[in-house]
């Protein structure tokens, strides 16, 4: 190392100037870089602008802004999907409930008819089976005029026993094979017009027959011309409680029927009427 104070002050200016160049270089490229990224963030808003101006004037829009819109109808459409599906599933479970209240309707309707069933045996005073009957018709059936026939087994003649909301002596007697009524009966099987309302009421021409059958054996017979006005239509329900009080009406009424017989002198159904 060179003692020679000049030689010492000459190398400590150099770098002082190296330094001071440093600086300055440093600071000249920070500064470029600053106007660089001034120059892209003014060219972005230039863009921004322009494309705020495009959608004011509702100039086309640029691919990004394209894709932007196309992604916004989309969402919109699954939007849609979604509210469908809900609606749907809505919809599903209000008809579930509503089957299900059915469902509910008609197990209670069937436990009745059991117990009126029970009710139907568990005496065997012709009156009272009568009186049953017409129960069961009446709140389970939901049927408003209609009449319950027996079968007089000497002349093969249906004679009325007693009725609902139609006055017993204008229920006609009906022999077995004429007429509707007597049709039915003849044939063992049963007749449903499918209506529950009749416009212009014919006792000749009930919507509804059904024969009363124990076995083989004939007993007599339901008719029923019109329905309460809360029955709107028959269910499948209402032919599956007919055909089981068919059944049980027949046997509880035979059996009645005996027993009045077995009492005295035979009880002829013409004299019926007045007996009950």
């Amino acid at each position: 190392m060179s003692d020679d104070p000049a030689d010492s002050e000459g190398s400590l200016l150099r770098r002082h100037e190296e330094f001071i160049k440093s600086f300055f270089k440093r600071g000249a490229e920070f500064a470029e870089e600053l106007l660089r990224e001034n120059e892209k963030l003014r060219f972005r808003a230039i863009e921004l602008e322009a494309r705020v101006r495009a959608v004011e004037l509702g100039a086309p829009p640029t691919e990004a802004l394209r894709e932007l819109l196309a992604r916004i109808e989309l969402l919109e459409k699954e939007r849609e999907i979604l509210l469908h599906s809900r609606d749907s599933v809505q919809q599903e479970n209000a008809d579930w409930k509503a089957r299900y209240l059915e469902v509910e309707r008609e197990n209670s309707n069937l436990a009745n008819l059991y117990v009126a069933s029970y009710q139907l045996h568990s005496t065997l005073d012709l009156k009272e089976v009568i009186h049953i009957i017409l129960e069961i018709l009446l709140n389970f059936v939901g049927a408003k005029t209609f009449a319950i026939y027996l079968l007089e087994d000497t002349d093969q003649t249906l004679h009325p026993i007693a009725a609902h909301s139609v006055a017993l002596p204008e229920v006609p007697v009906i022999n077995v094979g004429e007429g509707l009524i007597g049709r039915v009966v003849q044939s063992g099987g049963s007749h449903f017009e499918g209506a529950v309302r009749s416009h212009a009421r014919d006792l000749a021409h009930p919507l509804v027959v059904t024969p009363l059958r124990f076995k083989s054996e004939i007993v007599g017979a339901i008719a029923i011309w019109d329905f309460l006005v809360q029955k709107t239509a028959l269910a499948e329900v209402d032919y599956e409680l007919l055909g089981l009080l068919a059944a049980h009406a027949a046997s509880a009424l035979l059996a009645a029927k005996r027993i009045a017989d077995a009492g005295g002198r035979p009880l002829r159904l013409s004299e019926l009427r007045d007996w009950l």
